[in-house]
């Protein structure tokens, strides 16, 4: 690969659309019943796993590493090119604009896809959205042994289309009535309603990484792939 880039938009274009959120993390076994304990951060196992990474051509360029509790600012087309990733031990997290979209082609679920072969053992949770005045949002728990829950759509404005079974799943990961409860999660709701981001942090449960100040990430720009940056494109530049 000759190319240092598949967009067809100059760097400092500015990003129309905005997300607070593209995460996808592996929870490998032994899963934690209490509080979570994260081993130091692996710098070359982060960098093994971006470079194996559904979204990611190339790694270009290494950047100072970073807390879990800091996002990259979305306002250039350059900033579309950063990625994070994590690796904890038994949990390993990447964050990735090139995981959102709005067009339905449920980047989120591709990854965790191509993830659940290389870790069958893993609970994989993940989280994205892309809002465009109005908010596109893909959210998804794949449990070992192919338990998943799948919901993607326009958050507040029509039914999500879900596949899986949430209450299977909830009764899977031991999940209480009254966790739910706290977290004003109510699975009886119309899906549109329903706040599947906080479900897949309890998902996690002790092993959530985001927003941990305490917790090093490395941080990576990026050649996205042909697919991913056309994607993209799409999707962070949206005009009305």
């Amino acid at each position: 690969m000759t190319a240092t880039t598949f967009w067809t938009c100059p760097p400092d274009r500015e990003v129309r659309g905005h997300g607070d959120d593209y995460t996808l993390t592996l929870l490998l076994p032994p899963f934690p019943a209490g509080t979570g304990n994260f081993s130091p951060h692996d710098p070359e196992e982060a960098r093994h796993f971006a470079e194996n990474f559904d979204t990611v051509d190339e790694i270009l360029e290494e950047l100072p590493p970073v807390s879990a509790r800091d996002y990259p600012a979305l306002e250039t087309r350059a900033d579309l090119d950063i990625i994070k990733v994590g690796c904890w031990g038994n949990v390993i997290s990447i964050t990735d604009p090139a995981l959102a979209d709005h067009i339905g082609d449920s980047p989120l679920l591709g990854a965790s896809t191509t993830l659940r072969e290389r870790y069958p053992d893993a609970r994989i949770v993940g989280s994205a959205n892309v809002d465009l005045g109005e908010d596109h949002s893909e959210d998804l728990i794949q449990l070992p042994g192919g338990l998943m829950l799948h919901a993607e759509g326009w958050t507040g404005v029509e039914p999500l289309e879900v596949t899986g079974d949430p209450q299977t799943v909830v009764r899977a990961l031991g999940i209480s009535s009254e966790t739910l409860a706290e977290e004003e999660i109510d699975l009886d709701e119309e899906s549109d309603e329903i706040d599947w981001r906080a479900l897949g942090r309890l998902a996690l449960g002790p092993c959530d990484p985001w927003g941990r100040a305490d917790l090093r990430m490395s941080v990576f720009r990026v050649r996205h792939t042909s697919g991913s940056t056309s994607r993209m494109q799409e999707s962070w530049f949206w005009n009305p």
